[in-house]
């Protein structure tokens, strides 16, 4: 059996200050040791402190399960932290989310339209078919015969999310890694409390809905006289989500197809419409019978201006080809950078960056890219990328970037599980 959520913020809270208390007792064990070590016995103890840092909070998060799950989830996808022991127990948790029961379903659509669902719905299942942390989607239909999916917030989420952020920012704050989470909660918590905003995200349907004109892409039309601020309406798509399509073992060319389509999308969003599905979560993508492509839950959506879209493609040029000026010119133009930095620490860090410049290449040195022959193209990133975290009190997470890369690495991780290949478009044609 499961362990349960702590509930209350009492018991929730109790949960962190353990957390804290752990990390706490971390720091003391190094910092009485630290006199009587070798410089180079100092960086590896500081090295292992850090990954304990990294272990403790996540642990705690895992225990708490709900929306600090969630942000455990973002957290690890932005800036990477997570210990590899842990991903695993933190994806098993994320599915481990109560559905709300039968006679809460019915209270929640009774408070949304002042009736019960049989007279809201010609026919509604009370058996959610899709679960997460922040609401649960439940399968009905209307008097025309359209099927559809009903999303249901669960009740008092919003004050569980402020409450939940708080517990990660008092976890954060004594470890070496505050300065990038700190900033990156900010944001977190923004498009947290705009996912519970279903008004917001019946906009958000509607926009991609209308714009997102791609042949074999689906988004869903919302169903706004059977919507409200508490519950969701729009079409069902029929399909299974993109897990459970892999898990049926389709064919190569299937799955490049649909690797193809999910990287299309990406580059449409990004340089046409400005607009990104900031959730690159495999759950978000319905693959349906004839290789159509659907979108749904549009709950986390970033917006950007067409200069920042520019200037994120002209940076990620620079990395690649290596022009180390040009690159470090946009980086302060993207607020990356918020100290002064010498000439000659700028070729030290350099030297370092333009590493994770050649490995990102890779992708672009053939027609296609293999994921298949290449399954731990990630996780050799991620070791290189471990390299710069010397350097990090230099930088500082840009909030605009933070939800780019997370939806352009989201779908690299997808494209691995994929085993796809995959035609990656050179970064000077993006924007056609």
């Amino acid at each position: 059996m499961n362990d349960p959520i702590p509930e209350g913020k009492w018991k929730r809270t109790a949960v962190g200050g353990k957390t804290a208390v752990n990390v706490g007792g971390k720091v003391l064990k190094y910092l009485a040791k630290k006199p009587f070590l070798k410089e180079k016995e100092k960086v590896d103890a500081k090295h292992s402190l850090e990954n304990e840092f990294a272990s403790e909070i996540f642990k705690g998060l895992v225990l708490l399960k709900g929306t600090a799950l969630k942000i455990a989830q973002l957290l690890s996808t932005e800036l990477d932290l997570i210990p590899k022991a842990l991903r695993k127990e933190l994806e098993k948790s994320y599915n481990q989310v109560p559905p709300l029961n039968k006679a809460l379903v019915r209270k929640m659509i009774r408070n949304a339209f002042g009736k019960p669902p049989e007279s809201v719905f010609k026919s509604f299942d009370h058996t959610a078919f899709a679960a997460a942390s922040l609401g649960q989607v439940h399968l009905a239909e209307d008097d025309q015969g359209r099927a559809l999916a009903v999303k249901i917030q669960y009740p008092g989420i919003g004050k569980t999310i402020k409450n939940d952020l708080q517990l990660v920012r008092n976890i954060a704050k004594p470890t070496p890694y505050a300065r990038f989470v700190l900033p990156v909660l900010e944001e977190i918590e923004l498009k947290l409390l705009e996912e519970i905003d279903y008004v917001l995200e019946a906009e958000n349907t509607s926009f991609f809905h209308e714009r997102l004109k791609m042949d074999h892409i689906e988004v869903p039309k919302v169903i706004s006289d059977l919507s409200t601020d508490k519950v969701l309406t729009t079409e069902y798509l029929e399909g299974p989500s993109l897990d459970a399509w892999i898990a049926q073992d389709p064919t190569q060319k299937e799955r490049d197809r649909i690797a193809e389509l999910l990287y299309d999308q990406f580059l449409y969003a990004m340089f046409r419409l400005n607009c990104l599905q900031a959730d690159p979560n495999p759950g978000n993508f319905i693959v349906k019978k004839n290789l159509t492509l659907g979108l749904v839950d549009f709950g986390c959506v970033k917006r950007f201006s067409a200069e920042f879209a520019e200037l994120f493609r002209e940076t990620f040029i620079t990395m690649i080809e290596g022009d180390k000026n040009q690159y470090f010119t946009n980086l302060e133009k993207m607020q990356v950078i918020h100290v002064k930095i010498s000439p000659a620490k700028q070729e030290e860090i350099y030297k370092v960056l333009k590493k994770s410049g050649e490995w990102f290449a890779k992708i672009y040195e053939k027609d296609s890219f293999d994921f298949g022959e290449n399954p731990d193209f990630i996780a050799e990133g991620k070791q290189v990328m471990q390299e710069t975290y010397q350097y990090k009190k230099y930088f500082r997470p840009n909030p605009e970037l933070v939800f780019i890369n997370r939806t352009h690495y989201g779908l690299i991780r997808i494209f691995e599980k994929l085993k796809a290949r995959v035609r990656f478009i050179s970064p000077h044609d993006w924007k056609h």
